[in-house]
């Protein structure tokens, strides 16, 4: 396993785990006349491979002439990115993977609230590293094995950085009780985000509370995701 610099592993993670488990959709031109009802059709359940494939073509056309735009205003680049993103990421699970064992202790409305203001730091710090992504920077790996027909399944990718190095980079993905499948973790040279927060995130409780932790993530940001990684290192 090859070690990344701390900030390489810091950026190729922002930019992976926001870019990969996100998905394009514009809004279509707005239509004169209601159109004539029709029979719905089935909903046909998307690979992993077939979402993160699609994700990377329409985010890189997404951003596409709009990278200046993005720049100046940070808001539109999180609405883009909230707008996309939450119906590939099974939030509620990665929150309980997150918060580990004291998930056991939480009540509901703490792992809702968790899960809410951790999902909204994470897209407040990593929401600039999407600027930079062009379309062709992620090559999708041939699937091992048979295609997926459990619970689980593991796409791999390879991200090309702007000095020519690959970074290996997988996403978990877990299929719902809709049969739907959703992306929960994000792996780059062997190391899980959910781990890696998960030991963050319990220090932090350990020190303070949850309920501290929850109250931070709200009205810190980004800015709490960054100083948990900074007491983190220092531990």
């Amino acid at each position: 396993m090859r070690v990344l610099p701390p900030m390489l592993k810091q950026a190729v993670l922002g930019s992976s785990m926001t870019f990969a488990l996100a998905g394009i959709a514009f809004a279509a031109a707005p239509v004169s006349q209601p159109a004539p009802a029709v029979a719905a059709a089935p909903v046909v359940a998307q690979s992993p491979q077939e979402i993160v494939q699609q994700i990377a073509d329409e985010m890189g056309a997404a951003l596409k002439g709009h990278r200046a735009e993005y720049k100046k205003d940070k808001t539109k680049l999180v609405a883009v990115i909230d707008h996309i993103l939450l119906p590939h990421f099974d939030t509620t699970y990665a929150a309980l993977l997150v918060l580990g064992r004291y998930a056991r202790s939480a009540t509901p409305e703490q792992i809702d609230a968790f899960r809410k203001a951790f999902y909204n730091a994470l897209i407040d710090r990593y929401a600039e590293g999407l600027i930079n992504y062009r379309e062709g920077r992620v090559t999708i790996l041939p699937q091992r094995g048979p295609s997926a027909q459990g619970r689980r399944d593991v796409v791999r990718t390879e991200v090309n950085l702007d000095d020519g190095k690959k970074v290996a980079v997988d996403y978990v993905f877990r299929r719902g009780a809709d049969g739907q499948w959703k992306a929960f973790d994000v792996v780059i040279e062997g190391i899980s985000y959910i781990a890696a927060y998960r030991s963050q995130v319990g220090e932090e409780i350990r020190h303070t509370s949850l309920n501290a932790l929850i109250a931070r993530l709200q009205t810190e940001g980004g800015g709490a995701i960054d100083a948990m990684k900074k007491q983190g290192n220092q531990g």
